[in-house]
């Protein structure tokens, strides 16, 4: 009986030591990549670098805002005299007046490359521009 008992408790030990050095082993396998990253100080404990559509702090998209951000796309276009942008849901119209100078040839590269500009600086919008001459 006492070696019975003996043998159990060897058993015991046994499975406790391996059971620790398991442990143990896995205890110590982190690497430097491994190390506790803290959140972004954006004000949404780091949302916004998993969801880049989320608008920041300072951040609004309006109306006015959109047509704001079309007269700024468009301010390099010097032979533009007056622009008016309307919204409505996903369209945009921009319809611009231009210089009377320009050539027919010329109203139609304006035409495609202001809409060019204005589609891909508004991309959520199906943006349509409309030229005429002053």
């Amino acid at each position: 009986m006492k070696q019975k008992l003996h043998s159990r408790a060897r058993f015991v030990y046994a499975m406790l030591a391996a059971v620790a050095g398991c442990l143990l082993a896995a205890g110590c396998g982190q690497h430097q990549d491994d190390r506790v990253r803290g959140y972004a100080q954006d004000g949404y404990m780091g949302y916004t670098n998993t969801n880049p559509n989320l608008p920041g702090r300072n951040m609004a998209l309006t109306y006015e805002t959109d047509g704001d951000m079309v007269g700024q796309v468009l301010a390099p276009f010097k032979a533009i005299k007056h622009k008016r942008v309307a919204i409505s849901g996903s369209a945009m119209n921009v319809f611009l007046k231009v210089d009377k100078q320009l050539s027919d040839k010329e109203l139609t590269k304006l035409r495609r490359d202001a809409q060019a500009v204005v589609q891909y600086n508004m991309p959520r919008y199906i943006v349509h521009v409309e030229a005429v001459r002053d």
